[in-house]
């Protein structure tokens, strides 16, 4: 029993009371979480299958089974959904624009306490400061600060066993504690300073710092003078990228959300009254009936690092529900906004500034991705709306470090994130043969339940693959209403000899749509690099912990041309006098002390 049988079943079955519903496939895995005051009439709108988004009306398809967990409340509801969805992370429930945390700095509390970069773990008693908006711009304020106050930032293992100063101590961007450089007291008044600075307390520390120059500079010591006017202008660097929000001490997120004619979600964050830059963590140009926003925001925080205080630019469904969540399981304090607070209205005109920009960059986006898909679907008279796309390549070296890959593009763009690699080991491309490995390639794809499928594969290979792709969806269940096109290369890889294919039709043209062509050949073209890529990786790899390291007259193109030639250290021990002769570059006594070395 399959899809709206198995939901027309379970409504008659659901009770009538609060909780969260879990739609699950054929291994049981949950594809769709959601949550429910009454569990009976929301899953009865699952049975009209037509009003559904297309993505629903997939998950309703794959659903095998419908699983109930009552709670006590739509408050314990709320939060037990957020809590599944983070474990599950079910392919159908709508998710956020950037589900990784955001990176944060750390002043360690150890003896010599450590400065580092790092986004999840960390002890209560370390002082922790952003989030920041990205690790590059975290690395180079770690950079600034360790010129400044010249913290520590090496590991405790590598602090414990130094026996001498390390690079950043000659770079001056290190007082050594860990080789006694530096005094206790001294060094604590540089974790202090760093503090102070973190702490909004500026002023006083470029004063300190203006001081010592002037006292540096009067005593003729010209270059610790230096060092103190670097680190006043690398500190300046900071100070310019952060926005003055608020005299006082204040420390918040601000949540400004959009939901008239699209819906939005900017955070901006608020550290003792800076703005320290902020993210788009969703957008959509439709607002979905499955979409709840205190839901988004509880996913959103328990992954992410918490602040003491959110404030809500408006009030939202659930907003009673998410305040009492919020403070009871993560001591978060909500508040709606209030002007009376300080700066609390350059902080709202900011973040709305930014979101805008940030939608509107968005819709660009979004238009151009979508005019690309929307053609794509016209020009081979495809069924069904294209959200994703999947285009599929491999790569050796010789015959052997054998890697597929395949890249993913939907409406947001390239997708990184959601690409894959597939690695093959002792994969021997003379014996197995290249259709062989994407039969491989496409077992390991679509044999997992808990993957989402695309609507368009595109295959680097004629209608042979083509085949090998259709016999794996066939086998797994899955190949109703994916299009599949191949793509064979021009001679010399010269796009303008392209030819693309179908199941139903060879040698089709696309020079009347040089658009999708483009869009074709870039797909094909980042499958490629990116199995290469790896593949190249992989045979890097092997060349450093060669069986042939240490034999005399071997160096790094020789060894590159022998393990290109056998493969693998099983074929090389099996290699004889004659087959290694073949190898460009040789000399006898290559050949004698390679023999000597794998036989040994």
């Amino acid at each position: 029993m399959l899809g709206l049988e198995v939901v027309k079943k379970r409504v008659k079955e659901a009770p009538q009371s609060s909780g969260v519903y879990l739609f699950k496939n054929k291994k049981d895995i949950p594809i769709y979480i959601g949550k429910a005051i009454n569990i009976k009439r929301r899953l009865s709108n699952y049975g009209n299958l037509p009003k559904l988004p297309r993505r629903l009306q997939k998950m309703v398809s794959q659903t095998i089974n419908i699983d109930f967990e009552l709670t006590e409340s739509e408050r314990n509801a709320l939060l037990l959904e957020a809590l599944l969805i983070k474990k599950f992370s079910p392919r159908y429930n709508i998710r956020l624009k950037d589900d990784k945390s955001f990176p944060l700095i750390k002043i360690t509390n150890d003896q010599f306490p450590r400065l580092t970069r790092f986004r999840n773990d960390f002890h209560k008693d370390d002082r922790v400061f952003g989030p920041f908006t990205s690790a590059l711009k975290t690395d180079k304020v770690i950079k600034i600060l360790q010129k400044s106050f010249k913290l520590r930032s090496c590991t405790d293992l590598e602090f414990k066993n130094r026996k001498r100063p390390c690079l950043l101590f000659d770079l001056k961007q290190c007082t050594a504690p860990c080789v006694n450089k530096v005094s206790k007291k001294e060094y604590d008044s540089q974790v202090n300073d760093t503090l102070k600075f973190f702490q909004g307390n500026q002023k006083g520390i470029f004063n300190k710092l203006e001081k010592q120059m002037l006292v540096f500079s009067q005593n003729q010591n010209y270059e610790k003078a230096a060092e103190m006017r670097d680190s006043l202008q690398s500190l300046n660097y900071i100070i310019r990228e952060e926005i003055k929000i608020s005299s006082q001490d204040t420390n918040y997120d601000y949540v400004h959300i959009n939901n008239k004619d699209y819906l939005s979600i900017f955070i901006g964050f608020v550290r003792y009254g800076r703005y320290l830059g902020g993210n788009l963590i969703y957008f959509s140009e439709k607002i979905e009936e499955d979409l709840d926003i205190s839901s988004l925001l509880i996913q959103f925080y328990i992954k992410s690092f918490r602040p003491k205080k959110i404030i809500l630019s408006k009030k939202i469904n659930g907003y009673d529900q998410l305040k009492s969540i919020m403070k009871e399981n993560y001591q978060i304090e909500i508040f709606l906004k209030n002007n009376s607070l300080p700066g609390i209205r350059q902080i709202s005109n900011l973040t709305k500034k930014k979101n805008d920009k940030e939608v509107l960059l968005q819709k660009q986006k979004y238009n151009t991705n979508n005019e690309i898909l929307d053609l794509l679907r016209n020009r081979f008279q495809i069924k069904n709306p294209i959200e994703r796309i999947e285009a599929y390549d491999n790569s050796f070296f010789g015959n052997n470090y054998a890697v597929a890959s395949y890249v993913v593009f939907n409406s947001d763009g390239f997708s990184i994130k959601d690409s894959r690699t597939y690695k093959f080991k002792d994969y021997d491309l003379k014996k197995f043969g290249d259709a062989d490995l994407m039969r491989k390639v496409f077992d390991s794809r679509f044999s997992k339940d808990d993957k989402i499928i695309p609507d368009v594969i595109i295959i680097d290979g004629g209608i042979p693959y083509l085949k090998i792709c259709m016999e794996a969806l066939q086998k797994y269940g899955i190949s109703e209403d994916i299009f599949l096109l191949g793509v064979t290369k021009g001679h010399k890889r010269d796009f303008r000899f392209d030819r693309y294919h179908t199941l139903q039709q060879k040698n089709l043209s696309l020079k009347e749509n040089p658009q999708i062509e483009g869009f074709i050949q870039k797909m094909r073209d980042k499958a490629h690099n990116l199995s290469k890529k790896n593949s190249l990786k992989r045979m890097s790899d092997a060349m450093k912990t060669s069986v042939l390291d240490g034999i005399t007259g071997i160096g790094k193109i020789k060894k590159m041309r022998v393990i290109n030639f056998f493969g693998n250290v099983q074929n090389l021990k099996q290699a004889s006098k004659e087959e290694l002769s073949q190898i460009k570059g040789l000399n006898s006594k290559n050949i004698k002390d390679i023999l000597e070395k794998v036989n040994g």
